[in-house]
């Protein structure tokens, strides 16, 4: 894998894991979650916005993880602040999810949040 491209692990599938460290016990915690590519990041909307507890955790330590099956890769995550971004998010998930047009119109209109994990090329685990 490139710097320029996301693994053929995540290629063609509806779901990823997202696996953080717990702020307070340190505990890993995984969540699966809707992803949308974007050259080597990912894009992915956050179902309970800020107050989502995997959100607050990789906030206070972005280092995540994100898998597939049995594979993992580094990634960096960052919350989408620019409007722009957040609806370019929307049309990645537009096209990706096109069987789900009644969600992608709701976000038109409102916008979730977005997060952007950055994957840096290399596998943790296979």
């Amino acid at each position: 894998m490139t710097a320029a491209e996301i693994p053929t692990e995540l290629t063609g599938v509806t779901t990823c894991r997202i696996l953080t460290r717990g702020r307070v016990s340190g505990a890993t915690h995984a969540v699966t979650v809707w992803f949308a590519p974007l050259g080597s990041e990912i894009y992915v909307a956050v179902r309970n916005g800020l107050n989502s507890d995997w959100l607050k955790n990789a906030q206070a330590q972005p280092e995540v993880e994100v898998g597939r099956r049995n594979r993992s890769w580094p990634a960096h995550v960052a919350v989408v602040t620019d409007p722009t971004e957040a609806r370019d998010a929307v049309e990645m998930f537009a096209e990706k999810y096109a069987n789900y047009p009644s969600i992608i119109d709701t976000w038109r209109a409102h916008p979730p949040v977005f997060v952007r994990l950055s994957l840096d090329g290399r596998h943790l685990s296979s």
